[in-house]
């Protein structure tokens, strides 16, 4: 519930603050695993966030005033405020790189990115194989459909011909 409230640059904060509570008692990375995945959330919110964001409410404000208010998406006001959000965002990240590398060793927050990566791409695999799975059971269930519909065909004209013959 609280992830939900959160939004984007708040979410990646309460991360950060979390992470650096955590970093000097933690044994290991698992330990701050959910502080490490509410910085991604919120930093993908960040990145596609079209809302205004109630930590920037000052810097909205300022550039208001210095630029004036527009509901255009393609303003300066608005472009340089989600240019800034993301800023923070990559900054806090940075922090959070920093950190984890000076607790746990030198290319820890690497490690961490490259295996997630692989994770991604390992899940995105087997989709793709899962849906192709499924595609040749379709085809193959087509295939049988019209099998038996080409049996019914012949099975009909075969008895109507005998049908007709016996007529005869």
């Amino acid at each position: 519930m609280v992830a939900e409230i959160l939004a984007g640059l708040a979410l990646v904060q309460s991360a950060v603050k979390g992470i650096r509570g955590a970093i000097g008692t933690a044994k290991d990375v698992s330990e701050i695993a959910g502080d490490i995945d509410n910085l991604f959330k919120g930093s993908s919110q960040v990145a596609k966030s079209k809302t205004p964001n109630p930590i920037l409410a000052k810097w909205d404000s300022v550039l208001k005033r210095k630029l004036g208010d527009s509901a255009d998406r393609f303003s300066i006001g608005n472009v340089a405020k989600a240019h800034i959000e993301r800023k923070m965002a990559d900054e806090a990240l940075d922090q959070m790189s920093l950190l984890i590398n000076r607790r746990f060793g030198h290319g820890t927050w690497d490690n961490i990115i490259l295996e997630q990566k692989e994770l991604v791409e390992k899940h995105k695999s087997a989709r793709k194989k899962e849906r192709e799975r499924k595609a040749k059971q379709l085809d193959a269930a087509f295939e049988i459909m019209k099998n038996i519909v080409v049996l019914l065909i012949g099975t009909v004209a075969i008895i109507g011909i005998v049908f007709w013959a016996k007529t005869k």
